[in-house]
């Protein structure tokens, strides 16, 4: 059987995310790893047609990505982190333009 990575390279991410998400949580009281699961939902919505799926999985992105730069030890390091966050907004202005 493929692992998570295996599968989200083959574009199979809806088998790939329960996987996924058990590799990357930390346990209670920890960030689970913000930045794979980001990534993760990033490219999964980025192989998107259906703009109502493309922008929910670009929604996880982005609150993984913001968490992501929460975690900063440094304002140059968050800065740097924020780009992610910016780069997710920008692809979803479009799927909000019809509100």
């Amino acid at each position: 059987m493929a692992n998570w990575r295996e599968l989200a390279n083959d574009g199979s991410y809806a088998e790939a995310e329960a996987e996924m998400l058990a590799e990357t949580d930390r346990g209670e009281g920890y960030f689970p790893l913000n930045e794979i699961r980001a990534s993760f939902y990033e490219n999964w919505g980025d192989k998107l047609s259906d703009v109502a799926d493309a922008k929910a999985k670009y929604e996880l992105a982005e609150f993984n990505w913001r968490q992501w730069a929460a975690c900063s030890t440094s304002g140059g390091e968050g800065t740097a982190r924020m780009s992610d966050v910016y780069r997710v907004v920008k692809k979803l202005e479009p799927l909000n333009a019809d509100r």
